[in-house]
């Protein structure tokens, strides 16, 4: 699974690319503009960008460009119906992972996403595995958890490198907060971490920003094994 954004001035195609996508597990959010991506990204910071060339407000490559520049390393997917050499150099030079030429075939794109997506989690330093409450270091130090430590993590690794608030985090773990006792948390917090430290040496991806909530970096992912 993947958190996918889909840029497209084509509504049919952001459609038919959002329905399909989700119905292979991957949670997606579209924009039809750069102006719009932009403001959507940098609210949800995504594991793929699937970004067509061709847009109302700019070249998508000058995007990806930008992207890049900025240090962003999420995987890139481009739609385009420029298909020459060149045009596939410039793109890959700028960033670019894939290209698919339109008219996109979906069996193609499933192969696609799936592809990069094994391959950034591959890379990743620490994934969570959902379907098996456990929690993988490096070195794939396997760390089981409890219901509880998995829907901590799946809220925090679902906004990687974001701070997710107290509030947001109870609730993930089913609880009403206005009737919830924040020492619980902490002390859910407290043994997470010490268990982690009893299984490897690698430091915890979790960070507590006082006062606001938890983050946790950027590198760690959902995975399913």
């Amino acid at each position: 699974m993947a958190s996918v954004i889909l840029l497209d001035d084509e509504e049919d195609i952001r459609e038919e690319f959002s329905a399909f996508l989700q119905s292979l597990g991957h949670v997606v959010q579209t924009a039809s503009s750069i102006k719009q991506f932009s403001a959507v990204f940098a609210a949800n910071k995504p594991d793929l960008a699937l970004i067509d060339r061709s847009l109302p407000d700019g070249d998508g490559l000058d995007l990806v460009k930008a992207l890049r520049e900025q240090g962003v390393r999420c995987g890139v997917i481009m739609f385009t119906a420029k298909d020459a050499t060149q045009d596939r150099i410039d793109g890959f030079r700028s960033g670019v992972d894939h290209y698919l030429t339109k008219p996109v075939r979906l069996q193609e794109l499933a192969a696609v996403v799936e592809s990069l997506t094994w391959r950034l989690q591959a890379n990743a330093t620490w994934r969570l595995v959902l379907a098996t409450w456990e929690l993988k270091a490096p070195g794939n130090v396997v760390i089981r958890l409890t219901a509880q430590e998995s829907a901590f993590l799946q809220v925090l690794v679902q906004q990687a490198g974001q701070t997710v608030n107290r509030k947001k985090v109870v609730q993930s773990l089913g609880k009403n907060f206005a009737d919830y006792d924040p020492r619980n948390l902490d002390v859910l917090v407290l043994r997470l971490r010490k268990k982690v430290a009893s299984h490897t040496t690698a430091v915890f991806p979790v960070k507590t920003v006082h006062g606001a909530g938890y983050v946790i970096e950027k590198d760690c992912v959902i995975s399913d094994a």
